[in-house]
This record gives structure tokens, sequence and C-alpha cells, in this order.
């Protein structure tokens, strides 16, 4: 396993974001559950990131299995 090397931030700073919680999914299939995702915008209206449980896993785990 590759070890992380971790390096100080050369910036940190507090903004202001927009936290939204958005429902995602069908609930039919077991591959598609319903779900709660956290998502993150600027004051423009840029959605800067979100957070979804089950598509990270399968980003960093590969697809689940059913």
């Amino acid at each position: 396993m590759k070890e992380l090397s971790l390096k100080t931030p050369s910036k940190a700073e507090l903004i202001e974001v927009i936290h939204t919680v958005a429902t995602r999914g069908s609930g039919v299939h077991s591959d598609d559950p319903i779900r709660n995702v956290d998502q993150y915008w600027s004051k423009d209206g840029e959605l800067l990131a979100e957070k979804d449980t089950i598509r990270d896993m399968e980003v960093t785990h590969g697809e689940i299995e059913k």
C-alpha cells in the first residue's frame, strides 16, 4: 500500500458556503438506495463539493457487491 505524504498547507482561510442536503436514489434497486447527499455551494450558486457515501464507497472500494 502506498504511504501518504502529507504536506503543510500554504494557505488556509475561513469562507462562507451554503450547505444543503439533497435526497438521491430511486430505492427500487439495491444498487441505488435512497440516501442523503451533503452539498456545498458558493454564494454565486456554484457547486463546490458533495459527499455521497454510496458513490464515495464505490470510488474508493470498487463497485459495491449486491
